[in-house]
């Protein structure tokens, strides 16, 4: 359940740091808490922390328009202020550029110049949007008049000590204790990406702490300007917030907050296929933690988190559920494709509270399974979704796929009419099976 680093710690003092698994599964090189990961999305808290230093300086305010900032930029965003940037309500949506196969923070601008307006009316609604924290390094850089990534450098990594953090891709390139990246099942993925804002840093156990301590501190900024950054945003007067709590949607400056069991919480975590990072922080108790894996599709994230939540607040321990495309990828790997089937089905029929059975991470494992060209795997785990989930009219649409993928044409066609019964507004449905009936002439043989 657990590939990589991790640390928990009470008002600063570590109740538990460890390290588990592999770096790189050829070569068995251990994970430590030096070992350095891509941290992805929790680099928003950096670059939100970039502008609030530049705030408490006095260089720039949360209320500042991009307009007043980029003179040459497109009228359409004219009315998006930092704030909204920050809090995900500028309207920015995220568009082509990450259909490129390694962009950059030019791609990302470049895509912004050529569009004439937002995506949603600024201010009134809460999306998540990477390209306004790309549109927050880019302030940061003309403000500060240096690079985001030697901003980082020379404003937070080299203060606070923090020397095997990086956001520049010469350093990433030559980092010698990099971990290597896995998907769900197992296989090496090299994430490539030089987008820096939304992410594009890499950071160790080790520096994350520092990082967290300096937070708690103010080393940075200010007890004040922090709270900030702790606080849900607000959207306009008259919108419909995502929670209709007060237009309170979850989310500050780089960091979600949100309150349980009369507690406040705030925490902010970071996902691709092979990486996952997460910081959370419990305000009321002062506990802290941080996860990092080099496994991303593998980690249990909430169902780790909620135990740890349990064992620090002395309330009833329960033992996380194993994701069932765990257990499904760890069967795959010691056994023929039917015996493991036959062993996962006994496991969950034996004891079902073992598991977590996750509709959608089981379809998820199906698909990572079809993208990597091992086809019967796939086409096994969909059928067992579809049993696990008999009323789930999505689990067989994607059998129907993975059968359609694999030029199974009658039952590619069969699974779609199931699917149609169990939703008749499935349109996808519908043009699947037209298209089938086209490729086959009306009967389950391809046509040449």
């Amino acid at each position: 359940m657990f590939n990589g680093a991790i640390l928990v710690t009470k008002n600063d003092s570590i109740i538990y740091k460890e390290s588990f698994g592999y770096a790189h599964e050829k070569t068995k090189e251990k994970i430590t808490t030096e070992s350095v990961f891509y941290i992805a999305s929790v680099s928003k808290q950096f670059t939100a922390m970039g502008i609030m230093m530049l705030q408490e300086q006095g260089k720039l305010s949360y209320d500042d328009k991009i307009k007043d900032i980029f003179l040459d930029y497109p009228t359409y965003l004219k009315t998006v202020t930092i704030r909204q940037l920050l809090n995900h309500t500028s309207g920015l949506t995220d568009t082509e550029y990450y259909k490129l196969t390694e962009p950059s923070n030019k791609d990302v601008l470049e895509t912004l110049m050529k569009q004439d307006s937002l995506g949603l009316e600024n201010g009134k609604h809460f999306r998540y949007s990477n390209s306004g924290y790309v549109m927050l390094a880019l302030i940061i850089q003309k403000i500060s008049d240096k690079p985001i990534d030697q901003f980082f450098n020379q404003e937070i990594f080299e203060p606070l000590e923090m020397k095997n953090t990086t956001a520049t891709n010469a350093r990433i390139e030559n980092i010698s204790n990099k971990v290597a990246g896995y998907n769900l099942i197992g296989s090496k993925v090299d994430y490539e990406s030089s987008v820096i804002g939304p992410g594009g840093i890499y950071s160790t156990l080790n520096d994350l702490e520092k990082w967290n301590k300096a937070l708690n501190t103010n080393k940075l900024i200010s007890q004040k300007t922090l709270k900030e950054a702790f606080k849900n945003g607000k959207l306009n007067e008259n919108s419909i917030s995502i929670n209709m709590n007060d237009q309170e949607y979850g989310y500050g400056f780089g960091w979600m907050p949100y309150e349980k069991n009369g507690k406040k919480y705030v925490q902010h975590d970071g996902t691709v296929e092979n990486y996952r990072s997460l910081i959370k922080k419990n305000l009321t108790d002062g506990y802290d933690y941080i996860f990092l894996t080099n496994q991303g599709g593998r980690l249990a994230m909430n169902e780790l988190t909620t135990s740890i939540d349990n064992i620090l607040e002395n309330s009833k321990y329960i033992k996380p559920e194993i994701p069932i495309a765990n257990k499904i990828v760890q069967e795959f790997e010691k056994n023929d494709t039917n015996k493991a089937i036959t062993i996962i089905k006994n496991a969950i029929s034996g004891n079902p509270s073992e598991y977590n059975i996750d509709e959608n991470n089981i379809n998820r494992l199906s698909y990572t399974y079809l993208r990597d060209g091992q086809m019967i795997k796939s086409i096994e785990v969909f059928k067992l979704n579809t049993e696990l989930h008999p009323n789930s009219a999505n689990a067989f649409d994607s059998l129907a796929e993975g059968y359609f993928a694999n030029k199974q044409f009658g039952l590619s066609k069969e699974n779609y009419r199931k699917s149609l019964e169990l939703n008749p507004e499935n349109e996808n449905a519908k043009v699947m099976i037209e298209r089938i009936g086209k490729i086959t002439n009306g009967n389950n043989v391809y046509k040449k």
